[in-house]
């Protein structure tokens, strides 16, 4: 968000003297910060657009809408001591960055239109969001933390987040973790998340990727029970690109299948090349059953 820091920082700060920007605020300021919100109620992202040498502007708040996609990474206490309820999300604040350059994209921006034919689109927007502690009140240094992440693509009514998605964690980084997956998604990779953005890309059936960091730690523990409850949460949902299960029961998966031996339980970012190297001498066989 560099080159766009001081503008963000400024529609941030007047979104805050709103009513429910100071609502937003004071959960947004606090480390485990939550909003619970039933359907109907406005999803607590701040969300700011930037077109390409044309106009910024904050975008309304989005509605929870049925099939809204959600798992949380944390425990499931909460300070209240009030246990969730049915059909209730409890969402942390975030803030979100939409960078559009696409002209027919711009043009369905100006009216908020996000049915607009994906065919119409050669550029994806490319949105960043970060839970919005991590950005206004941080309480570690970035660059010696661990990365729970997830990438997210799509068309249509699933933007921003309901898309196909992937979940990573890396000890870098993920800006260098989303360089390597471009990478090897365009030089033929095999893994689903490589295959089926290179496929929706080429189909041009993709009309954002979204970048959302989702935890910042130095507790890689913590990181893999977050990673592992998240996949498992998602694990039957057919947008899902993940091909094994994630944290701890990923490296378990792994050694099970013949993929790795030891020591590997250590380097989260080497898991995905342990997958591609059996898919390229297994190209038409399903992965090991475990």
């Amino acid at each position: 968000m560099h080159k766009l820091r001081g503008e963000l920082e400024r529609r941030l700060r007047a979104w805050c003297e709103t009513d429910y920007g100071k609502f937003w605020l004071t959960s947004a300021l606090e480390p485990a910060g939550v909003i619970r919100i039933n359907a109907g109620d406005a999803i607590p992202d701040f969300h700011m657009v930037a077109m390409s040498n044309g106009p910024q502007f904050v975008a309304p708040q989005e509605r929870i809408r049925q099939g809204h996609r959600n798992v949380s990474a944390g425990t499931g206490e909460y300070r209240s001591g009030k246990p969730q309820e049915a059909e209730e999300l409890i969402l942390s604040p975030v803030i979100r960055l939409d960078l559009v350059t696409d002209p027919a994209l711009m043009a369905a921006a100006r009216s908020l239109d996000i049915d607009m034919p994906s065919s119409n689109v050669t550029e994806p927007s490319i949105l960043f969001s970060a839970p919005a502690h991590i950005l206004i009140a941080p309480t570690g240094w970035p660059k010696k933390s661990y990365v729970l992440y997830q990438h997210i693509f799509g068309e249509g009514g699933s933007y921003p987040v309901d898309g196909y998605f992937y979940v990573g964690i890396t000890t870098r980084s993920w800006k260098t973790r989303w360089a390597e997956h471009r990478r090897a998604m365009r030089k033929g990779s095999h893994l689903l998340f490589h295959r089926k953005l290179r496929e929706e890309l080429a189909a041009r059936r993709v009309t954002y990727i979204h970048h959302k960091v989702m935890v910042v730690t130095t507790d890689i523990e913590a990181l893999y029970e977050a990673e592992e409850a998240l996949v498992r949460g998602h694990w039957t949902d057919t947008r899902r690109l993940n091909m094994i299960p994630g944290g701890r029961a990923g490296y378990r998966y792994l050694r099970r299948g013949g993929l790795v031996g030891s020591g590997w339980e250590d380097l989260p970012d080497e898991r995905d090349q342990a997958v591609s190297n059996w898919l390229d001498k297994n190209p038409d066989c399903p992965l090991p059953a475990t």
